[in-house]
């Protein structure tokens, strides 16, 4: 089965899990081989502003670049935050022959229930009773508003950083091959991309352009 095909299965869940879970939740799938337009699918778009062909955020982008993926097959409980909104999210990969090619999301507006449990909170306190455990994960965030293009420099700095040579000793071939690894995420097209590119491997920007299109 084709990677499109195997996400086209997971549409159907989208409206399924937003009906399911109610008006406070955003359900969305991301296909990740087109980070800047990665939003294939989204119910109740409403909370962060995100529609179909919305961007990945900045957490998608790490796991993809990390390959956290790789060692588990979801993330829940997380913290997210958007439109001075705070939601506690949830993320499973999409994965065909081990190759991470979808995620599909789950953000639940908590900002209510927050608002409760802090009044309770600070009723418990008052009483020396212990603090409530709302069981959200608190090493990892991710910023559901944030574009990716904000992420693109350090995405270019740790795609040179894998090739282990410094610019200054490059080979035109190894720049062209680091263009390239870039080009397949979709960093040109993000804004200023290529200028960050051009900066980074010490290049003009007619010639990373001149790269892109000899790819």
């Amino acid at each position: 089965m084709s990677n499109e095909e195997l996400l086209k299965l997971f549409i159907p869940l989208v409206d399924f899990l937003g009906n399911v879970l109610g008006k406070n939740a955003e359900v969305l799938l991301h296909d990740v081989s087109t980070p800047v337009q990665s939003v294939i699918a989204i119910h109740n778009g409403f909370h962060t502003g995100r529609e179909v062909g919305s961007s990945m955020t900045d957490l998608a982008i790490q796991i993809q670049n990390d390959k956290r993926y790789e060692g588990q097959d979801y993330i829940v409980n997380y913290k997210a935050s958007s439109q001075d909104k705070i939601f506690q999210s949830s993320t499973y990969y999409i994965k065909n022959n081990n190759e991470l090619i979808g995620m599909l999301c789950i953000n639940i507006d908590t900002s209510s229930s927050q608002e409760l449990l802090h009044s309770v909170k600070q009723f418990m306190e008052s009483y020396n009773l212990m603090p409530v455990d709302t069981n959200v994960s608190n090493d990892v965030e991710e910023k559901l508003d944030l574009p990716i293009v904000s992420f693109a420099d350090s995405i270019i700095e740790k795609t040179i950083a894998e090739s282990g040579i410094p610019p200054k000793r490059m080979t035109t071939e190894e720049k062209k091959e680091i263009v390239q690894k870039l080009n397949k995420q979709g960093i040109p097209r993000m804004k200023g991309a290529v200028a960050a590119i051009a900066k980074q491997l010490n290049l003009s920007e007619s010639t990373v352009y001149r790269y892109i299109s000899q790819l």
